[in-house]
């Protein structure tokens, strides 16, 4: 089995690997147990279960959201200060720092149960710059806030959405933790929490108004901040009145875009052209 998942994994891409991917090998995988493997880039991956489609995703194909990771690798520096907020088990995170070794990787995660193996991921795949945080990252610092956790792990959030079950956790805002750990400018930052982004932004106003983050990556499904009892689109227009530049992974500007083709927006400082 996990000969013909390594042979399957180096096949190229092709639309509807994944579901064959799924059809041939899902009777033989233990879907609960936890599992380690090597995918793509070399990249060792130490992941909860394969019941969450994080990581059955990243065992049959070898890369979890291949769109996503082409775009970082094709736009992060190599020596890019890089801030991961809902890092999970570094499944976005470890290729770009894998790839591009001088980046200095800063990953945030809320979930004790996730981080375990963020850390474990880290520390296997030997990556010399990195700093990682099991904080919630919100608008107020020092905060105690029930985080809501399951074997869905990729899925966790302050939202009882798909699960009951949750563990109190301590929030940071990226306005305090810059400050604390003298950060003078963010060049990439990626912020996937389930809806609750607005909060993050609201707590990072002081580094968002002074221009000091250069680009930021941010999820965008409107019933993800409906399950967070937020505001549709309310992070998309925070940022937007904080003077940055909404656009897809194409380099289009976000309003002439077709909405729905991707759920990640691009934001940039307005006076900065892409590419610059």
């Amino acid at each position: 089995m996990n000969k013909l998942l390594s042979v399957y994994r180096s096949l190229p891409w092709f639309k509807g690997k994944m579901r064959l991917g799924k059809m041939i090998f899902n009777s033989g995988i233990n879907q609960s147990a936890p599992v380690s493997f090597t995918a793509h880039g070399g990249i060792i991956y130490n992941v909860p279960n394969t019941k969450e489609n994080l990581g059955l995703e990243l065992l049959i194909n070898g890369v979890y959201e291949q769109d996503i990771v082409k775009f970082l690798k094709r736009q992060v520096p190599g020596d890019a200060v890089y801030f991961d907020i809902g890092a999970n088990i570094g499944s976005i995170g470890l290729p770009i720092v894998k790839s591009k070794p001088g980046v200095h990787y800063f990953g945030f995660e809320a979930s004790p149960m996730v981080f375990e193996y963020l850390e474990k991921n880290f520390k296997d795949n030997q990556i010399l710059h990195y700093e990682l945080y099991n904080k919630l990252v919100h608008q107020d610092d020092e905060q105690t806030m029930k985080f809501y956790q399951s074997d869905l792990y990729g899925k966790s959030s302050l939202a009882p959405t798909y699960s009951q079950e949750f563990v109190m956790v301590k929030s940071i805002s990226m306005d305090g933790f810059c400050a604390e750990k003298n950060i003078p400018v963010i060049d990439w930052m990626k912020v996937d929490v389930q809806g609750f982004e607005i909060y993050v932004f609201e707590g990072m106003k002081r580094l968002l108004k002074e221009k000091k983050i250069k680009n930021i990556l941010f999820e965008f499904e409107p019933w993800a901040e409906d399950q967070a009892q937020v505001a549709i689109g309310a992070a998309k227009d925070f940022i937007e009145n904080m003077g940055y530049a909404l656009f897809s992974l194409q380099g289009e500007p976000w309003e002439q875009h077709e909405r729905g083709t991707d759920t990640m927006i691009w934001a940039k400082p307005k006076d900065i052209k892409i590419g610059a």
